[in-house]
């Protein structure tokens, strides 16, 4: 699985672009091309004239879009601020530079790097004119590009070097070569820490010797203000006007030292594809190269314009690629959701039919008796109570079986007395006995008979009511045993 990254490195002549498709293990260069910019036409109907002919060479889907614009459009300064928490410096930055800027500082967009790690805030800021950026916008817009990243040209050159260098030293400065401008960038303990872009003709009489003449005053004024000062020990170069060789034999000799040609592509160790083969150039191609690694490797650089967030930009990137999956994982979770609740539906039925037979069963062998909560506690209670032979016992019952106390009710009251006993409750004070019969004498016959009873130590008749019928008294008897 990969993403397609587009980098376009916009500069005042040409247009470089290389299309890399950058995987989770390897990176590769799908494509490059570079196509002139017709410096007659109108600047901004040139670029988009000229960035229709480029995307009509490349073969794409909703790629990363990065952009570099024109290195000497981007306007460097450096300084130096008490704090380094990045929400205050980003507040203080326009009121710090504007005294220094040629233009108002309202109409530019600014951003910075950290250029040390101590614990003041040493910064390189960038800033660059609004309207450059929106009209590279609204021309990349008709050709149907949204940019994620724009951000200064050259510098991502710089950056990479500092990254992917096997043998970088601590003291270096890297030279960039268009085709009348040159961008210096200062390389110090493995930090960007000065930039500048100059007028230069490399080709004509005393260019190249004018130039390093101010690259020597360059190097002279920040080497007085740095600490341990500044002591170069290569000089990389790059840049389209380095293809050319005479060019830079003329510069090594005017600055008196070897020169050392970038190439990127072999630098960063990214695979070339046969459809690159024989049209790669390093100094007209590192450029765009550096501006994708910029966006794959997030490598320090000043952006001027961000599109989304960086989860956003991943998935526009992979969506055609996660899509399928996406789509099979979700089937998996609707087919095991869908298992788990029919299983627990036909558990649930099972439960419900298993507690209907526990119902039943209870209520066969406990006809009387309603069931509450917990069937096995009840039925182990119920079977408890019938191997005591209690009748509704209560606490602290005393040690006499039921069948000895009926058979003594039955032997103590006469044949002939018409009665019916309801209820027989044994508790911790005696018996309680209720029962209907004809008539309140008949009550009394019944205490008597039951006092008589050598059992039984105390009768006590606790009511005796007639029913509204006329036809019976219920009562109620306290039986001390």
């Amino acid at each position: 699985m990969s993403r397609q990254v587009l980098a376009i490195d916009i500069r005042h002549q040409s247009i470089a672009a290389v299309l890399l498709s950058a995987g989770l293990k390897s990176t590769s260069i799908v494509a490059c091309h570079r196509v002139p910019i017709d410096t007659a036409e109108e600047n901004e109907k040139a670029l988009a004239s000229a960035l229709a002919t480029l995307t009509q060479q490349f073969s794409m889907t909703t790629p990363d879009v990065v952009v570099g614009l024109p290195a000497d459009q981007a306007i460097y300064r450096n300084l130096q601020v008490p704090f380094k928490e990045e929400k205050k410096i980003r507040q203080v930055l326009p009121f710090e530079l504007e005294p220094n800027l040629p233009v108002p500082v309202d109409r530019l967009v600014i951003d910075y790097i950290a250029t040390d790690d101590t614990g003041v805030g040493t910064l390189l800021t960038a800033a660059i004119d609004r309207q450059h950026v929106d009209d590279t916008i609204e021309a990349l817009g008709t050709v149907g590009l949204r940019p994620q990243l724009i951000v200064p040209g050259d510098f991502p050159l710089a950056s990479t070097i500092l990254s992917f260098g096997d043998q970088v030293p601590d003291q270096a400065f890297f030279l960039s070569l268009d085709t009348d401008t040159a961008t210096l960038f200062l390389l110090d303990r493995k930090k960007i820490t000065l930039a500048r872009s100059m007028v230069a003709n490399h080709i004509m009489g005393s260019g190249p010797d004018n130039l390093a003449s101010k690259i020597r005053q360059t190097l002279i004024a920040y080497a007085e203000g740095a600490a341990d000062g500044f002591h170069p020990d290569i000089l990389y170069i790059g840049g389209p006007a380095s293809a050319d060789p005479s060019v830079v034999e003329r510069l090594a000799a005017a600055m008196e030292m070897q020169l050392q040609p970038v190439d990127l592509q072999h630098m960063t160790s990214i695979v070339d594809t046969d459809a690159v083969t024989g049209q790669w150039s390093a100094p007209l191609m590192d450029g765009a190269l550096a501006l994708a690694m910029v966006e794959i490797e997030r490598l320090p650089c000043p952006v001027f314009h961000r599109t989304g967030s960086t989860l956003r930009n991943y998935w526009t990137a992979y969506r055609q690629y996660v899509r399928v999956p996406a789509i099979l994982l979700a089937v998996v979770l609707l087919l095991g959701l869908s298992g788990v609740l029919i299983e627990n539906h036909l558990l649930q039925k099972q439960a419900d039919s298993l507690d209907r037979q526990i119902e039943e069963i209870f209520k066969e062998t406990f006809p009387q008796s309603r069931r509450v909560g917990d069937a096995a506690d009840q039925m182990r209670s119920e079977l408890k109570k019938q191997r005591t032979g209690s009748i509704d016992v209560a606490e602290d019952v005393p040690q006499v079986n039921t069948i000895d106390i009926l058979m003594q009710l039955s032997r103590s009251i006469p044949k002939e007395i018409d009665v019916l006993f309801t209820r027989l409750v044994l508790g911790g004070d005696g018996l309680t006995l209720s029962g209907e019969t004809t008539a309140f004498n008949v009550v009394d016959e019944i205490k008597n008979g039951l006092e008589q009873n050598g059992m039984f130590q105390a009768v006590t008749i606790a009511s005796a009511n007639m029913e509204k019928s006329g036809s019976k008294v219920r009562f109620i008897l306290k039986l001390t045993l």
